[in-house]
């Protein structure tokens, strides 16, 4: 080879020499024409799953009559009260955020359930996306496209979006703080410096919506104020980022936390814990003790509190226990919230053993999830009364959606998680192994996440199903890690095995020496 081929430069001609003769292309310019062909390639794919998820849910959407529960009233009544009386009052164990979205929603497309599914929808559309840019920085473009596939298939987060709930846009708030979160830690701090606060900054913002949407978010930031310094190289970096993280986020929820300390008497962005309790106790068929302490209770209307609770355990309602406390003991909504806490928290006292080993039962089946039943959520909606001023707002199914339920079913099931969850758990630890071996940090960090998301529902409600949907995009992403990580180790032994066959095959056949 010439000194001008190796480096990569055109041959010239000779005079008179072979027309044929060959031209190479500059090194440079290879590795760029490379580079521009993967971007494209990997763009077109995301277009493709993009398409595939905007089409699943829009055939899901046009099909399916909007899904409601007991608790849709909550959230749909404050978010209508605004728009028609300029009023806004969510109860206290109902954080503001989504029933603010749903006013916007009906402010800017008109009152209808139908309008709102179809913008959750696309909320789910951008979710699939952010699980692409996540699994990108974390592990490549290939594993971010597996889990953005994997997320745009997936028959419970499409029936999810279709909930007058929270999760669908508590899901989307997360993924896109997780994102700006990792996009500013990917250079662990040797980039650009603005960029990084001003992206951490967006994530604080972003998980403060998110907390203003579902309350577990706290959590989240805590988790990954933690990692700061773990995953940034030196500590001024870490210490400016996390103010700036608190900062934005702190800007977003004190304002919430400030009215509810002034009309409801409880700073904090919402209740509820005393009432996850109460589920987390009195349902699932457990057995505490609620009895009063030796010598009992000097606090007599504890003592009446602790009555009601050993009443409704037998039927599993936190709900009626709610109402009945604050009935029965004229006592406000925060006061029977501490009731509530503090008999479970001494129920769990007394049993702590019992306790840890049905957290770890739950936590094993929420992990595992349960196969979409579209029969179920199909049909609630008939058993439900509402407030007479939003009665207009009840679904009903129409005839198309009625017709429709086959080829529903079908979308909705076209990936169930539940049922290869198994599979799911292995390639997730086999992404975190990965990320351990390879010094990836913020893989650690994702699985921490999940991990600790899923040990709090555990433990703090049980096993209640929408909540561990939000997850699934970053269970996804795991185990998009995972199979990489898997198919890599695979063609790794395999190049490995047939380069020894190859040269043993090549020693036998070569000719013996002769002497000289």
């Amino acid at each position: 080879m010439s000194a001008a081929e190796s480096v990569g430069q055109p041959v010239p001609v000779p005079p008179g020499g072979s027309t044929t003769a060959r031209l190479t292309v500059p090194a440079a310019w290879r590795t760029r024409l490379h580079a521009v062909t993967g971007r494209r390639a990997t763009t077109l794919a995301l277009l493709a799953i993009l398409v595939l998820a905007f089409g699943m849910r829009v055939g899901f959407s046009f099909r399916a009559p909007p899904f409601v529960t007991n608790d849709s009233l909550s959230y749909l009544l404050p978010g209508f009260d605004l728009l028609h009386s300029g009023t806004f009052a969510p109860i206290l164990k109902r954080p503001p955020f989504y029933s603010l979205f749903i006013a916007g929603v009906f402010q800017a497309f008109g009152e209808d359930l139908r309008l709102l599914m179809l913008v959750q929808h696309l909320l789910g559309v951008g979710t699939v996306a952010l699980a692409f840019g996540i699994g990108r920085l974390l592990f490549g473009s290939v594993p971010g496209l597996l889990a953005a596939l994997l997320t745009a298939l997936s028959g419970p987060i499409i029936v999810t979006e279709h909930y007058v709930m929270s999760e669908a846009l508590f899901t989307f708030l997360l993924a896109g703080g997780l994102f700006a979160y990792f996009g500013g830690v990917s250079g662990g701090g040797r980039g650009d410096r603005v960029t990084r606060i001003g992206l951490l900054a967006l994530a604080g913002a972003l998980l403060g919506l998110a907390a203003l949407t579902r309350p577990i978010a706290q959590l989240v930031l805590l988790l990954l104020l933690g990692g700061l310094p773990v995953l940034l190289p030196r500590w001024r970096p870490a210490i400016i980022s996390a103010v700036a993280m608190l900062a934005l986020y702190a800007m977003v929820v004190l304002p919430w936390m400030a009215r509810n300390q002034a009309v409801q008497g409880a700073f904090a962005i919402a209740g509820g814990t005393g009432e996850g309790l109460a589920v987390r106790t009195i349902r699932y068929e457990q057995r505490f003790n609620f009895r009063e302490p030796p010598g009992g209770d000097a606090d007599r209307q504890l003592a009446r509190a602790r009555r009601i609770y050993r009443d409704e355990a037998e039927d599993g309602s936190a709900f009626e226990l709610a109402r009945r406390l604050r009935d029965e003991l004229k006592v406000s909504e925060i006061e029977a919230e501490r009731l509530m806490r503090t008999i479970a928290f001494d129920a769990i006292m007394r049993q702590p053993g019992y306790y840890l080993a049905g957290t770890a039962d739950m936590l094993v089946q929420t992990f595992a999830g349960r196969t979409v039943r579209l029969r179920q959520d199909w049909l609630p909606w008939r058993n439900i009364a509402w407030d007479e001023r939003v009665q207009h707002l009840l679904p009903a199914e129409s005839a198309v959606e009625q017709r429709g339920f086959a080829t529903a079913e079908r979308l909705a099931t076209r990936y169930d998680p539940a049922r290869v969850a198994p599979i799911l758990a292995v390639l997730g630890l086999a992404g975190i192994l990965a990320g351990l071996r390879r010094g990836r940090r913020p893989v650690l960090v994702l699985g921490a996440l999940v991990l600790a998301l899923l040990v709090a529902g555990a433990a703090l409600i049980g096993i209640e199903w929408r909540y561990r949907f939000p997850l699934d995009p970053l269970i996804n992403i795991l185990a998009a890690g995972g199979l990489a990580t898997v198919v890599e180790v695979a063609v790794g032994c395999w190049r490995r095995t047939s380069g020894t066959r190859a040269a043993a095959s090549a020693g036998l056949s070569a000719p013996a020496g002769t002497a000289s």
